[in-house]
């Protein structure tokens, strides 16, 4: 199997929990995630979570395997005006799931109905700031002196106590065997800790749907009902895995 990641340190950490499992990694973007699947260049890839839930036709998703995190992995909000003063925030329109948190979250927590603006990702971000109060941008660019840094991820799990499930791992539908299946699972649950999991030193982001990480993708998808962006709150694609006989023997308990 081939398998695509974000080329960001939490999904190679994913790649590395699965690496006895496939046979090739490749690192891509997230918005090349589905079209990479569609074009059988990859068997399986790391997509974003909210792909799944606006369009979930056709793929069907690991059980218990997922990249949750208290921060962004790829993108953080640079402020270049007051926060109550953000009018316009620019962004690349392939950065989707970011910008929808981020708009999510500034309207929860500052209020802010800020409108968001198409923006070349290749032009200075000091320029864009001359132009919009804040941008979307990559998590290594530097800060222009005068603007300030927000992560949508932490200010999301401010909000609601939860990881944000950034990514879901994905096949297209009827490519993945049950066995397949099991194992991905097992491997991500026996992962061994990594470097790639933590921000300044602090265990940030996980590669299991268990603890907090359920409920985060459970709030996000009514999160996304409430708002309108969904027009309902759609089931997950979970593979169909054979149950574990020791979740059928506390049941008879």
């Amino acid at each position: 199997m081939r398998l695509a990641v974000w080329p960001v340190p939490p999904a190679r950490a994913l790649a590395s929990a699965l690496a006895d499992l496939v046979t090739e990694v490749v690192e891509i973007e997230p918005y090349e995630a589905r079209a990479a699947l569609d074009a059988g260049g990859v068997d399986l890839a790391l997509v974003p979570t909210l792909d799944v839930l606006r369009g979930y036709t056709g793929l069907e998703v690991v059980p218990g395997v997922v990249l949750a995190g208290e921060r962004s992995p790829r993108r953080r909000l640079v402020v270049g005006s007051a926060l109550d003063a953000i009018e316009t925030i620019a962004f690349d329109p392939r950065d989707a799931q970011e910008a929808l948190l981020t708009q999510l979250v500034l309207r929860e927590h500052y209020g802010s109905a800020a409108t968001f603006a198409l923006s070349d990702p290749a032009r200075p971000l000091g320029d864009v700031l001359e132009t919009s109060s804040a941008a979307l941008v990559d998590y290594r660019d530097d800060v222009p002196e005068g603007a300030f840094v927000l992560d949508p991820g932490q200010e999301w799990t401010d909000l609601t106590l939860r990881p944000y499930p950034w990514g879901l791992l994905a096949a297209l539908e009827g490519t993945l065997d049950a066995v397949a299946g099991l194992r991905l699972r097992a491997a991500a649950q026996e992962a061994p800790v990594s470097d790639g999991l933590f921000h300044d030193g602090v265990g940030t982001y996980q590669l299991t749907l268990d603890g907090y990480a359920t409920d985060g993708l459970d709030e996000l998808a009514e999160y996304l009902f409430q708002t309108g962006t969904l027009s309902e709150v759609p089931p997950i694609p979970f593979l169909e895995l054979p149950s574990d006989p020791d979740d059928d023997e506390d049941d008879e308990a």
